[in-house]
């Protein structure tokens, strides 16, 4: 990590060490003098994020981090919180959807939006891939198809049963059996009938959230990431549906993978489809939390 301090710049404040999660630039007093001075920690330099606090909160532009090359200046905010409010009570999770295509436009504002999203192990943590081509929208579900069928067959013979759980675990298990693999059942019987594409939803977008499967958080940084799109794919006008039906696919099989050209380290963690809504909600259904509590 390539954090320095422009000793001609700083002041010694202690800002920058304040703000620091792991305390990386530190302001010491000379002995008997008095004077401060800030220097970057020999000891802790690399628990650097990257986050950039330090050199976003810095009154002199003191300290350079190879990492962020550009710091816009930050705006005052004019959002009432009572329109914050009634965008998130009527977001719904959409599931029919225009056969009208996203404009790549739009697409990269939800991108940016998904950008902005906070991370718990630094920047350029997680990954996008946009997929908004027909014909592979196509391929990509009729692969996920396969391998939901698949599984199917497999949960019906006793000795695949036995693997498929102990691969799984007992949670995850009980998920196929009692959850995902009913409704699945139905899904690909009409499918194949040609009726309806339940996984997918005939969107005319999908939106795939990856990242390296050995560094912590990675699945929540994911996850913030696609609900920062889902926002902003509401003041679009645009829907959105989280899918949990479509990462698995994106790890299991191969000729998903090779769509996808994943690096070897990283797992899909995150999925949302996108499109103009078919229908507008008149109503908004309530949403409840299991309790409220102040300690």
């Amino acid at each position: 990590m390539n954090i320095s301090i422009d000793q001609n710049l700083c002041i010694s404040c202690g800002i920058c060490e304040e703000v620091c999660p792991r305390h990386i630039p530190e302001t010491k007093h000379i002995n008997q003098t008095g004077r401060k001075y800030t220097v970057i920690s020999d000891e802790r330099v690399e628990l650097c994020m990257a986050c950039g606090h330090c050199v976003s909160l810095c009154p002199k532009h003191a300290i350079q981090l190879n990492e962020i090359n550009e710091y816009p200046q930050a705006e005052k905010m004019e959002i009432p919180s009572g329109n914050l409010l009634t965008l998130m009570k009527q977001r719904r999770s959409i599931r029919n959807y225009q056969t009208k295509p996203l404009p790549r436009e739009e697409i990269n504002k939800i991108i940016e939006a998904a950008r902005t999203a906070p991370t718990g192990n630094g920047q350029d943590s997680v990954g996008i891939i946009v997929i908004d081509n027909p014909e592979k929208l196509t391929y990509f579900s009729e692969k996920t198809y396969q391998m939901y069928e698949s599984l199917e067959k497999g949960l019906k013979n006793p000795i695949a049963r036995f693997f498929i759980k102990r691969t799984a675990g007992k949670q995850q298990f009980n998920t196929l059996q009692t959850f995902l693999m009913p409704g699945m059942h139905w899904y690909i019987r009409w499918y194949r009938e040609g009726r309806s594409n339940e996984i997918l939803r005939d969107a005319p977008t999908l939106i795939l959230f990856h990242a390296p499967k050995n560094e912590p958080v990675t699945a929540e940084n994911c996850l913030i990431a696609a609900s920062h799109a889902i926002l902003m794919s509401e003041t679009l006008g645009i829907g959105t549906c989280f899918n949990d039906i479509i990462p698995p696919a994106c790890q299991r099989v191969k000729e998903i993978k090779d769509l996808l050209q994943l690096p070897d380290n990283h797992n899909v963690y995150a999925s949302i489809t996108l499109g103009y809504p078919k229908y507008k909600f008149k109503q908004i259904p309530p949403r409840n939390v299991s309790e409220v509590r102040y300690l």
